[in-house]
C-alpha cells in the first residue's frame, strides 16, 4: 500500500508513486483553476526512494523508516515544489485563455495527474509550451498573410508574356512524327526565336541541326555553356533557361507531355506561361492534349492543334531468344539494347565487345559531348550496336533499326518497379527513324520474360497529363517578398513556408520545391555570413548529392563562399591520361558544375575559363574508354546470367 499523508488545512497529499522504474514520494492536491477542476500529483528530485527493484527487497518497517526521513529532510521543500507547480500552472492556463492558445488540455490534464512529472522542471516545460503555441500560431498568422499577398492562382502575371498577343500551337503525335522538323522550319523563316528541350544533348542537336540543316544562324545557351554566333536569330537551349524577358517571334517547346514529370515539370509550366513569344510551339505526346487545352484556356489564348501520324512504321517483333546470353549472339547492326542504369550498360557493352560487336554506349552520367560523340559513333556505322539507358528517350535523332529492351523495370531511387506506358513507347519510338533507314523500326524484348510486357505496353494508351496541378517553383522574387513578411532570411523556412501555405487558389497551379534542395537549405542555413540570393544559387546546383565526391565539391564551395573566398579550379585530379572512366565522368561533372557556377556567380567562381581548357581533355579521357575494347564494367553475375541482365520477375 502507498503510504499517505494527509494535511486538512491545504489537502496536501502525500503518495509513494512509481515513476521510470523509480520508487517517489510524491505531493499532491486538488485544485480549482479558471473555474475547472484539476489534479495536480509529483516529485522533486530529492523525493526518490531508490530503484523499484531495490524498494522491493525492503520490509514494510524499512520503507516506513526511509520515508520518515525523506519527508523529516525534504518534505517542506517537496510541499513548496508542489505549490509553485500549481502557480505555474494557473499561469499557464490565463496565458493561453488570454492569448487564444489551444493546448492539448486533455494530455496535460492526464500528466498533471500522473504522478510523473517533476515539480522542479515545471516552469520550463510549460514556457517552452506556450512558445510552441505562440510560434505556431505566427505561423498560421504569416501563413494567412502569405496566402493574401502571394497567391499561385496570379502566378502567371508576374511574366511579361501576359502583356502581349501570343498564340499556342500544339502539335502533337507519336515519336517520327516529324513534329520537331515541322518546328525547326518554322524557326527557319521566323525573325526570332528560341527552342527548348529538356537534355543538353538535345539543345545541342538543335543548335547543330539548325544551323547546318536548316541554314539558320543559332546560338546554344545551356545552364553550363554559351555558343554565340554572330548574327544568330535564333537559341536552342534547355528548358530552364527561359529567358522570359527576351521577346521573340516563335518559342518551341519540346517534349511539352513532362509537364507532369514529378521533378521537373515546373520549367515545362513556366515555358508555357513565360515564353514571351508570338507564336509558342508545344511539341509532345497526345497524352499532353487535356493539359494544354486547360492552361490555354487559363491564360486566355488562342490554341491550334496539329495532329501528327508516325512516318515510318513501327511493329513489335519477336523475343532475341529464350535466354539472354543466347540473345546476344543475334545482335546486329542498328540495334539499341536498352538498360536502366550505367553499372548496366558497361557491363553490357563488355559482353557484346567480347562477341566481337562494336559497341556505342550512352547512360545518364556521361556528359553531353561524350554522349553526342558515341551517338555519332553509331550515326556513322563506328559502332554496329548502342548501349544505352532511358537517355536516348526525348527525341535523340539515332537511326536505329530495333530496339531491345534487356530490363522492363527500373530503379525509382527506392524500389524496382515496371516502366510506365509512355516511357517504354517514348523509347520504343526511336526505331525506325524516318530519313535513317528504309525498312520498318523494331520494338523487342530480349527474351520472352521482357517480350511479354513490351508486347502490353505497346498496346496500352499513355495516361493523359492531368489538365491541373501544374508545378511552380520558387523564384527569388516569391522568396525575397516572404522573407520581409516573415523577417526570416532561413531557406529553409522561406522554402517551407511556400511549399506549405501559399493560396493554392484552385489547385489549378501547386507549389513544388525538391526535396534534394530543401536539405541543402538546411546545411546552407547553418553558414551565417551566406546571402539568400547565394544560398538559393547553391540549393540549385546541379551537383547529385548522392555522389559522394561531387557532394564533398559541393560542400567545400559553400564553405568557401561564406568566407568569401573566391573559388578556384583547384579540385582536378593530376592527369585525365591516367584517369579511370568513373574518375573522368566525375571530373567532367564537376567541371560541368564549375561552369554552371561561373555563369551565375562570376565574381566567385572566377576560373570559368580555365575550365573551358581543362573540358577537352576530361572528355577525350571518358570517350577514350568507350572506344577502347578494355572492359569498363564490373563483371558478375550467375553462371549463364550476365550481371546487366534483370529478369522481369526478380
Amino acid at each position: 500500500m502507498d503510504a499517505q499523508a494527509t494535511c486538512p488545512a491545504t489537502d496536501l497529499r502525500i503518495t509513494r508513486t512509481l515513476s521510470s522504474n523509480r520508487v517517489w514520494l510524491t505531493a499532491g492536491r486538488r485544485v480549482t483553476l479558471l473555474g475547472e477542476a484539476f489534479r495536480i500529483l509529483g516529485y522533486i528530485p530529492e523525493s526518490c526512494l531508490g530503484q523499484q527493484l531495490q524498494w522491493r527487497r525492503f520490509t514494510d518497517d524499512a520503507r516506513n523508516a526511509a520515508e520518515q526521513a525523506l519527508l523529516k529532510t525534504h518534505g517542506a521543500k517537496l510541499e513548496q515544489a508542489l505549490e509553485s507547480a500549481i502557480a505555474e500552472i494557473g499561469a499557464y492556463l490565463e496565458a493561453c485563455a488570454a492569448e487564444k492558445l489551444e493546448p492539448k488540455l486533455r494530455t496535460l490534464r492526464d500528466y498533471w495527474a500522473s504522478g510523473d512529472m517533476d515539480l522542479a522542471s515545471v516552469g520550463k516545460g510549460l514556457t517552452q509550451s506556450l512558445n510552441d503555441m505562440r510560434a505556431k500560431q505566427r505561423h498560421r498568422d504569416l501563413a494567412e498573410q502569405i496566402g493574401r499577398s502571394v497567391k499561385l492562382s496570379d502566378y502567371p502575371d508576374i511574366y511579361p508574356a501576359r502583356r502581349r498577343l501570343r498564340k499556342l500551337i500544339a502539335v502533337l503525335g507519336p515519336t517520327n512524327s516529324g513534329k520537331t522538323h515541322d518546328a525547326f522550319e518554322r524557326l527557319a523563316t521566323a525573325s526570332s526565336g528560341v527552342y527548348l528541350g529538356p537534355l543538353r544533348l538535345l539543345a545541342l542537336e538543335a543548335f547543330t541541326r539548325l544551323n547546318e540543316e536548316f541554314g539558320v544562324r543559332a546560338s546554344l545557351i545551356t545552364g553550363e555553356e554559351r555558343r554565340i554566333v554572330q548574327g544568330s536569330r535564333v537559341t536552342a537551349s534547355t528548358i530552364e533557361m527561359l529567358d522570359p524577358t527576351r521577346e521573340v517571334d516563335v518559342a518551341v517547346i519540346d517534349e511539352i507531355q513532362m509537364l507532369s514529370d514529378p521533378d521537373r515539370g515546373w520549367a515545362w509550366t513556366q515555358g508555357v506561361v513565360g515564353a514571351n513569344a508570338r507564336e509558342v510551339w508545344l511539341l509532345g505526346a497526345l497524352s499532353a492534349e487535356s493539359a494544354i487545352v486547360a492552361l490555354a484556356a487559363r491564360l486566355g489564348l488562342p490554341l491550334e492543334i496539329r495532329y501528327k501520324t508516325r512516318k515510318h512504321p513501327l511493329v513489335v517483333g519477336q523475343a532475341l531468344a529464350s535466354n539472354p546470353a543466347g540473345a546476344l549472339r543475334r545482335a546486329k547492326p542498328g540495334d539499341a539494347f536498352i538498360v536502366f542504369s550505367r553499372r548496366d550498360a558497361l557491363n553490357l557493352r563488355d559482353d557484346l565487345l567480347g562477341l566481337g560487336k562494336s559497341v556505342a554506349c550512352i547512360y545518364g552520367a556521361l556528359s553531353p559531348e561524350v554522349r553526342e560523340r558515341e551517338a555519332h559513333r553509331f550515326a556513322d556505322g563506328d559502332a554496329d550496336v548502342l548501349v544505352a539507358t532511358d537517355a536516348i528517350g526525348m527525341g535523340l535523332n539515332l537511326p536505329i533499326q530495333r530496339v531491345v529492351f534487356t530490363a522492363v523495370q527500373k530503379y525509382d531511387g527506392v524500389k524496382r518497379g515496371e516502366l510506365s506506358v509512355s516511357l517504354l513507347q517514348q523509347i520504343g519510338g526511336r526505331a525506325g527513324r524516318f530519313g535513317h533507314r528504309d525498312e520498318e523500326g523494331v520494338v523487342a524484348g530480349l527474351t520472352p520474360s521482357e517480350h511479354g510486357v513490351v508486347v502490353a505496353l505497346m498496346k496500352a494508351t499513355q495516361q493523359r497529363v492531368e489538365p491541373s496541378g501544374f508545378q511552380i517553383t520558387a523564384g527569388t522574387a516569391y522568396l525575397e517578398q516572404i522573407a520581409e513578411m516573415s523577417g526570416d532570411s532561413r531557406l529553409e523556412a522561406l522554402l517551407s513556408l511556400f511549399l506549405l501555405h501559399a493560396d493554392c487558389g484552385d489547385g489549378f497551379f501547386t507549389p513544388f520545391v525538391p526535396d534534394e534542395q530543401l536539405v541543402r537549405a538546411a546545411q546552407l542555413d547553418r553558414l551565417k555570413k551566406l546571402s539568400l540570393p547565394l544560398k538559393h544559387v547553391f540549393s540549385m546546383a546541379p551537383m547529385a548529392s548522392q555522389n559522394e565526391t561531387i557532394d564533398g565539391v559541393w560542400r567545400g564551395w559553400a564553405y568557401a563562399a561564406n568566407q568569401g573566398k573566391r573559388i578556384r579550379l583547384d579540385f582536378l585530379p593530376d592527369s585525365a591520361r591516367k584517369a579511370s572512366l568513373e574518375e573522368a565522368e566525375t571530373t567532367v561533372r564537376l567541371l560541368a558544375a564549375y561552369r554552371w557556377f561561373g555563369y551565375r556567380l562570376p565574381e566567385l567562381f572566377v576560373d570559368y575559363d580555365l575550365a573551358e581548357e581543362h573540358l577537352a581533355p576530361w572528355i577525350s579521357a571518358v570517350d577514350g574508354h568507350l572506344r577502347s575494347r578494355y572492359k569498363q564494367g564490373v563483371g558478375g553475375g550467375r553462371k549463364g546470367i550476365p550481371s546487366w541482365y534483370w529478369p522481369s520477375k526478380t
